[in-house]
């Protein structure tokens, strides 16, 4: 399934709550920037994905399919 795919991405199980969703959002984006990893393509996309995985996972989240 797509989602558990993005919960592996974020780092979380999915049973939490939509604040420490957020902050695990958080950590891996600080960790991925490309601005912190200049020329490192394989951190950009890890970036990417965590976005990408947060935004699809909050809609769930709120019931927006």
């Amino acid at each position: 399934m797509k989602l558990d795919r993005y919960y592996r991405t974020l780092g979380v199980t999915g049973t939490e709550d939509a604040k420490v969703i957020k902050r695990a959002f958080m950590r891996v984006a600080q960790k991925c920037h490309p601005d912190k990893n200049p020329g490192d393509m394989r951190s950009t996309e890890k970036f990417i994905d965590a976005r990408n995985a947060y935004e699809y996972i909050m809609k769930y989240k709120k019931g927006i399919r």
